[in-house]
């Protein structure tokens, strides 16, 4: 049964959507809940506004992710060291090889005199060397797999060059907010990344807490479109192998109509479709549907949840939808303001192993 409700925004505090980032919207549901008592009564109000429902579960789990090559895209700036740490932990959860990778981009020669490109070529590769063996020194010294990689060209061409040549199944990349000088310059090339990767890219955002410590709550956010329907099978295999708690969440966005509960209902009934049989969690995903802003909905629950990832598509249609020319605005929201690192899969990504 679906209950909905008025929300007093008078009466929200920070992590309920006090503030712009996190705002709630005038309906909210009450919703499925993760439940670790089995036999408790469904339909039972829990608190937050939630009820506890039976998830039904059709399908089973298609893909065991297994990551074996991680790649580490560093421009060597503060906001690409934040993700060094969650790029460590899961190369070693997984026993994966790190690959640390860094590009020069064309335009460090564009103003420079004919005869002087090459010596700055030189020593740009030197020093990117460099800086990457340091990088590298200590997991290598603790029996660690770690590459340097070093190209030149356009950035994310280039690190796709290396994600296809070395079986890389994930790629992490730090990224800034998407204002001033560091969107056109940082902001941009993540974005393009982001986008453009034949692999899934785990986002770290310039708020994000760096704590990698493992993933404990899970937020996985649908709109539904082949991207974010890709990016389940990373969902549910990460949740399972931290034996995280996960919430599956969809956001209605636009006008209901004359059948909100129907919306609504629906809406449901697919993310329900969407939870394998053998999910093997410590507890049932938690199912939510929410009706506001989809960017603003997903930061405020992922906030509730206090969660440490966020899982979801790109290049999708629909909510998560992107613009002709620039990543899609409710994503980057979503990775420039989370609290947490984002997990992004795109339409044309899949699994590559079980």
């Amino acid at each position: 049964m679906w209950l909905v409700c008025l929300k007093d925004d008078a009466h929200l505090g920070k992590g309920d959507g006090g503030d712009d980032a996190t705002a709630a919207p005038l309906y909210c549901l009450i919703r499925g809940i993760c439940r670790e008592r089995p036999h408790a009564p469904a339909g039972a109000v829990l608190g937050k506004g939630r009820c506890e429902m039976a998830t039904s579960a059709p399908k089973n789990l298609k893909h065991r992710i297994a990551l074996k090559n991680i790649l580490l895209a560093t421009d060597f700036a503060v906001s690409a060291n934040r993700a060094l740490p969650f790029a460590l932990s899961l190369a070693d959860h997984y026993g994966a090889k790190l690959y640390a990778a860094h590009v020069i981009p064309a335009e460090v020669s564009v103003l420079a005199r004919p005869e002087s490109i090459e010596r700055i070529l030189r020593e740009t590769r030197d020093y990117a060397e460099y800086k990457l063996s340091q990088l590298a020194a200590p997991i290598q010294s603790r029996g660690g797999a770690c590459e340097v990689l070093v190209g030149e060209g356009d950035v994310s061409q280039v690190l796709a060059q290396f994600v296809q040549q070395c079986a890389v199944d994930l790629v992490v990349v730090g990224t800034t907010s998407r204002t001033g000088l560091g969107k056109v310059l940082l902001g941009s090339i993540a974005e393009e990344i982001i986008r453009e990767m034949p692999r899934p890219v785990l986002a770290v955002g310039p708020r994000a807490l760096v704590e990698a410590s493992g993933f404990q709550r899970v937020v996985y956010a649908t709109d539904f479109s082949p991207g974010s329907l890709r990016a389940a099978d990373y969902a549910f295999s990460l949740a399972r192998e931290y034996q995280a708690h996960l919430a599956v969440l969809h956001v209605v966005e636009g006008v209901l109509g004359n059948s909100p509960h129907l919306a609504l209902q629906l809406s449901e009934q697919r993310l329900r479709e969407l939870i394998p049989l053998d999910t093997d969690l410590p507890c049932e995903p938690e199912v939510i549907v929410e009706i506001g802003l989809a960017e603003k909905r997903i930061l405020g629950i992922a906030a509730e949840l206090s969660a440490d990832l966020i899982v979801m598509g790109v290049r999708g249609a629909g909510a998560f939808a992107q613009a002709a020319s620039h990543f899609g605005s409710i994503a980057h929201t979503v990775v420039s303001l989370a609290e947490c690192p984002v997990l992004t899969v795109g339409d044309g990504q899949k699994p590559e192993n079980d």
